[in-house]
This record gives structure tokens, C-alpha cells and sequence, in this order.
């Protein structure tokens, strides 16, 4: 097999939802502890080092909502609103349901006075939220945040 027909089979692999864990076969309790460590690195307002971690492990398992979710608010913690945009999109296509990816997005739109990208992300994260009580404290911050980017705030 030469070197193209291998490019050519991870492509394949690749564009048919493949990912560097599946391929490599990484375990995932290995992933899981590395997530928890780069979680308390978060919690303790080490967002550098935590975003490095939760970089790498996006990259290991790009289908991991967490990692995703993780690393657009640490860059959102570092001022990296258009990476946070990025990164929340990428959770959002994954679980496209769950109201925080659109909310967060809608933060750094806010940040970026991009209005009219906000407004849009915080009402999309309230239709998610729709009347699941699990939700509720997304959908009070999605709300207030529509109304601070209604009137101009």
C-alpha cells in the first residue's frame, strides 16, 4: 500500500465519523482522568493549562460534547471569544439540544459586539430550553442576556 492509499484510508476514516481514539484505541477511563484533572485545573482559574488539556482531548475524541464545551469557556475565560464561537459550535453540532453550546456562544458574540449573532444564539438556547426544569437556570441567563442585548447593554 503506498503512502497515498493511507491517506486516502484515513480520510475515508475520518469523513465516516472516525476519530484518534477509535484509532488508537486510547482507553476511556485514561480520557476520563485526564478530563478530570484538566477540570480541576479549571476550577482552580488555571485556564491556560486547562485549556491545553481540554485541547488535547478534543483532538483525541473530536465527538466528546464535554471536551468541546470545556475548551470554548476556557478560551471564553481567556478573552478567545471568536475560538470560544468555534468551539461552542463544534459541541453544539454534537449535541445539538442542549441549550448551554448557544447560550456561551451567545456571551462571546456579545463580547465581540456582534448583537445580532447574540441575539440569535441566546434565542436558540431558549427554544432549547423550551420548559425542561433542568434548564431553567440556562434559560433565565439566556433571557436576561436577550433583553441586556435588546436594549443595547
Amino acid at each position: 500500500m503506498e503512502a497515498n492509499d493511507d491517506h486516502q484510508v484515513l480520510q475515508h476514516f475520518f469523513a465516516r465519523g472516525g476519530s484518534l481514539r477509535m484509532l488508537v484505541d486510547v482507553e476511556a477511563e485514561d480520557l476520563d482522568a485526564v478530563y478530570a484533572y484538566a477540570c480541576q485545573l479549571y476550577d482552580a482559574g488555571e485556564f491556560g493549562a486547562a485549556k491545553r488539556f481540554f485541547f488535547m482531548l478534543a483532538r483525541v475524541d473530536h465527538w466528546q460534547f464535554d471536551y468541546w464545551l470545556a475548551l470554548g469557556l476556557c478560551s471564553q475565560k481567556l478573552g478567545e471569544h471568536e475560538e470560544a464561537v468555534f468551539c461552542f459550535s463544534r459541541s453544539g453540532l454534537i449535541r445539538a439540544a442542549d441549550p448551554r453550546s448557544s447560550y456561551f456562544a451567545g456571551v462571546s458574540y456579545q463580547l465581540l459586539g456582534r448583537r445580532d449573532y447574540a441575539r440569535k444564539a441566546f434565542n436558540a438556547a431558549l427554544k432549547w430550553c423550551g420548559q425542561q426544569g433542568a434548564h431553567e437556570p440556562i434559560r433565565r441567563l439566556a433571557a436576561q442576556s436577550l433583553a441586556h442585548c435588546v436594549a443595547g447593554v
